[in-house]
């Protein structure tokens, strides 16, 4: 059983992960990639952390966490890297082009999870892409990606990762 990992103080849900990060960053079509310095899967990001504490306010643990318990969160990574980029404010307050390497995971319970939070929420909601970011450019956090539609539209194409 995993152990529940609680809301963060942004209203998001991760999933940590005990694999290692990358030891050291890369060049990348032009661009340095820094290593992220600890791994996870965003299962709920800060859009709909924040509209499940409002809805639940001090509950917010009893109304999502007994799902979350009885869920197998085994994840299984695919080694299938892709570059995200997409238009936002960087890490120094400036507007541009921030991008993240990412490699897509299996987590076959995010689906089951999703289906809760909607029943949650009274309406279905979108599972994001099941991912964990490896580098960042621009932005240290990473760049959130809430949807397929938005991994579609914000790929661009495989990544070649050094050893």
């Amino acid at each position: 059983m995993t152990t529940w990992p609680g809301w963060s103080n942004d209203n998001t849900l991760l999933l940590p992960l005990a694999d290692a990060p990358p030891t050291k960053g890369f060049d990348f079509d032009g661009r340095h990639f820094d290593a992220k310095k600890e791994l996870h899967v965003t299962l709920v990001g800060r859009a709909l952390g924040a509209e499940l504490r409002r809805a639940f306010g001090e509950r917010l643990d009893v109304a999502t966490r007994p799902a979350f318990e009885a869920l197998d969160w085994s994840c299984e990574r695919t080694g299938q890297h892709r570059l995200i980029e997409r238009a936002d404010t960087g890490g120094d307050g400036e507007r541009g082009t921030v991008a993240s390497v990412i490699e897509l995971v299996h987590l076959p319970a995010l689906d089951w999870y999703y289906r809760w939070l909607g029943d949650l929420v009274g309406r279905q909601l979108a599972v994001p892409p099941a991912h964990v970011t490896l580098y960042t450019h621009g932005k240290t956090r990473g760049i959130g990606i809430p949807t397929a539609r938005s991994l579609r539209a914000w790929s661009r194409g495989a990544v070649p990762i050094p050893a």
